[in-house]
């Protein structure tokens, strides 16, 4: 097994809809908002962390193949396949256990063939949102809903803050290929989630409208791009290392 080449992804990735991908907090002071977006705490602006975005296409690949994906994963932990050719295993990576044979399926398995930087804010984005957001200066809205109880007493209002829709991210995934089994991997499995991501949604609340995202080329007009295959939508620069 050897790195043959690495396949780079850049694409910008739109919100459509308000995103959200939410922080924990260990204290809650009086006035703070209810569900604060993860920012960096350098710029204090908002991103998309690598993580969050690998993590969501690595769910919906699962479940779009089902089967022991989802019916074995146990304990809050992803389905670990025995098969070293499993392709979720391969693209997203795997933790081995402390056995001999689940290490000797990670040594043939061989690395995490997916990368994927976190997500920044675009210059030209961050300045449309400084025109237009309420809080200026923080690249964010702040949203107010209400629960309505079913019986009667008085409506609870939550606040939540969220990436406002057209707001656009630089993404960027770097794919290794040691196998030509990864290269067929890429167009079979690894687009096919980016897809899905774009029917699904990314971040918290997507079921209330958050989190629509699209994927365009970071290098063509983006209205000329608005029903693109996805493949077109990507910038794809193979680097190969041979030698």
């Amino acid at each position: 097994m050897k790195l043959k080449k690495v396949i780079r992804i850049r694409s910008v990735l739109l919100a459509k809809t308000g995103l959200r991908i939410g922080m924990s907090r260990d204290q809650m002071a009086i006035g703070d908002l209810d569900n604060p977006v993860i920012r960096n705490p350098l710029t204090d602006e908002p991103y998309i962390p690598g993580s969050s975005l690998k993590g969501k296409l690595r769910y919906l690949l699962e479940w779009s193949l089902g089967g022991d994906y989802i019916l074995k994963a146990k304990d809050n932990h992803v389905y670990a396949s025995p098969d070293p050719k499993d392709p979720v295993a391969r693209i997203f990576g795997l933790a081995p256990g402390n056995d001999e044979a689940s290490l000797r399926v990670a040594r043939e398995r061989g690395p995490t063939r997916l990368l994927v930087r976190d997500a920044y804010l675009l210059e030209d984005s961050k300045r449309e949102l400084e025109r237009t957001t309420a809080r200026s200066g923080l690249y964010t809205e702040i949203k107010q809903e209400v629960f309505i109880p079913r019986l009667g007493g008085y409506a609870n209002p939550r606040t939540t803050e969220r990436v406002p829709a057209g707001a656009r991210f630089g993404v960027e995934m770097a794919y290794r290929v040691l196998e030509d089994l990864d290269e067929e991997y890429f167009g079979k499995y690894l687009l096919r989630a980016l897809e899905l991501l774009e029917m699904d949604g990314l971040g918290g609340h997507i079921s209330r409208g958050y989190g629509q995202v699209y994927f365009l080329h970071p290098e063509k007009p983006l209205e000329a791009q608005e029903g693109l295959p996805l493949r077109d939508r990507l910038l794809l620069e193979e680097v190969a290392l041979e030698g």
